[in-house]
């Protein structure tokens, strides 16, 4: 393979005598030749046990200078250039996936998913939601532009009796269900950090609807938060860890107008027990969005934002709670 040729040349040129040195040196020109041609090696499987290697074997401590010389070259050819090579092929195929074409904020996407999730079979579904991602529409379009307002209108569905209780909670778990499916591509470039923020992602006390806040951590832990989530916790499930663990936000998803005076009272029962003394409360839920109103009188520091904006609304309090 190519950059193992150009690897070649300069394990040559560490092995030269000084005064060969400038017979053995690799133009920027040759690089990016080498680059360009393995890019199109058809040795891809090769390429990628390689790049998943640690690199080479342990150095002896008394090594003699030729032996750290192998061994570096050993580094640079079992582990350095498999990843560059994993690192530019993916950039070319990046270049050449067809460009995002489809506008998911089209009414007409969000009926179609709500049929299929309706159906006995879930195969549709999930094909109509994979076709979106394999034309190159990023998950988080996917999630925040068709399957929240597809949750949405099952909502509506059941309440103007187009759908049954049982179709609309099946339909909903289906979608979960997906979601949960596209995790690990959603996480693959999640932030990580030994000193994450801290969330408590939990549904009001007798609140049935948890996709949204399923969603919502979704977003959270891709951005690196540390999150404790039981969306079956009971309220003394959730007072004992709140008094025991150190949260810096807690969130609490509500899904009717007569939970707003329960939660109220629950979210001043939960800053009093509080292990942290500054922690933030979010709330959220589609009841918010229908009745904007609903949000006055709430002692919150966030209220009723989607996946996206609750994370940014979240970072911004935390940043703006350490400067005090």
């Amino acid at each position: 393979m190519a950059l193992w040729r150009y690897a070649s040349l300069l394990k040559a040129k560490l092995l030269s005598k000084p005064e060969e040195h400038e017979n053995i040196n690799p133009s920027r020109d040759e690089w990016k030749e080498c680059a360009q041609e393995s890019a199109n090696d058809q040795h891809s499987q090769r390429i990628s046990q390689l790049s998943t290697s640690l690199g080479s074997r342990p150095l002896r401590l008394n090594a003699r200078p030729e032996e750290h010389l192998d061994w570096l070259m050993q580094t640079i050819e079992t582990n350095v250039i498999p990843r560059l090579l994993v690192t530019h092929s993916t950039a070319i195929e990046a270049s050449r996936a067809p460009m995002m074409n489809v506008r998911l904020n089209d009414e007409t996407r969000v009926k179609q998913l709500a049929q299929l999730v309706l159906r006995e079979d879930a195969t549709q579904a999930a094909e109509f939601v994979q076709d979106l991602y394999e034309q190159g529409v990023p998950l988080d379009e996917i999630y925040l532009r068709l399957l929240a307002p597809v949750a949405r209108r099952l909502g509506e569905m059941w309440e103007e009796d187009r759908a049954t209780f049982t179709e609309v909670t099946t339909a909903m778990w289906r979608i979960k269900q997906l979601i949960y499916d596209f995790s690990p591509l959603f996480q693959e470039f999640a932030r990580t950090d030994e000193k994450a923020p801290h969330a408590m992602l939990v549904p009001l006390p007798g609140s049935q609807h948890t996709l949204g806040l399923f969603m919502v951590s979704e977003f959270f832990r891709r951005g690196g938060w540390k999150v404790w989530g039981e969306l079956a916790a009971n309220e003394g499930e959730i007072i004992a860890a709140i008094k025991t663990q150190f949260f810096d936000l807690v969130g609490l998803s509500v899904s009717t107008e007569d939970q707003i005076p329960a939660l109220k009272r629950f979210i001043q029962l939960l800053k009093e027990e509080s292990l942290n003394p500054k922690i933030g409360v979010m709330v959220g839920g589609p009841i918010f969005i229908a009745r904007p109103e609903l949000r006055e009188g709430i002692a919150a520091d966030i209220v009723g934002l989607d996946a996206e904006e609750a994370l940014a609304e979240a970072e911004f309090f935390l940043e703006k709670n350490l400067q005090h």
